[in-house]
């Protein structure tokens, strides 16, 4: 009877030893990427100190350093209160409802963003394969799909920030070579 009650504790306490072992493992993993990102953050400091202590001096450069550390501070408890207080409100049912019917109207609105997509890049697509350019038809779907995948605001967003690298790119001037 012993050896059936020690193996049945055994069998249930086995997934919460598992689960604890487990949790034990990340709370260490996460303690030791804690202590890396503080250590990462004084070299950065000292780095970005001794940087701009020869451009701006020692008092404007400590400011500045301070400065920094207090933007970002406020910064994240300014998010951190925005996502305590949207996790606080939970929508009823009359105003999940209310959610759901606008969510609609977006999807609409992508639904019209898409096929204006797909208008533009038909044609294009029929030139590229007319003229036998594979490679350039399969980017050119690629990039309509992507396009297809993204809002409006976040379309604009990506394609100015693939104009500032590639304006970094081709600004950048190349080494004359003897």
């Amino acid at each position: 009877m012993n050896a059936i009650i020690s193996r049945l504790l055994r069998e249930a306490t086995a997934p919460i030893v598992e689960s604890s072992t487990r949790l034990v493992q990340k709370a260490v993993l996460v303690l030791f990427a804690v202590i890396s990102l503080f250590v990462s953050w004084v070299f950065i400091t000292v780095a970005f100190y001794a940087f701009l202590e020869p451009l701006i001096g020692h008092a404007d450069t400590a400011l500045s350093v301070a400065g920094l550390y207090l933007f970002a501070s406020l910064l994240f408890l300014y998010s951190a209160k925005r996502q305590w207080r949207g996790r606080a409100h939970r929508p009823r049912a009359a105003e999940s409802a209310k959610l759901m019917q606008d969510t609609a109207e977006p999807n609409q609105e992508k639904a019209g963003f898409v096929n204006n997509i797909d208008k533009s890049v038909a044609p294009f697509l029929d030139i590229l394969q007319e003229a036998g350019m594979e490679r350039e038809r399969l980017a050119l779907e690629a990039g309509a799909e992507v396009a297809r995948q993204l809002t409006p605001f976040s379309l604009v967003a990506f394609a100015m920030a693939v104009g500032i690298i590639i304006g970094r790119i081709i600004g950048q001037e190349k080494p004359v070579r003897p």
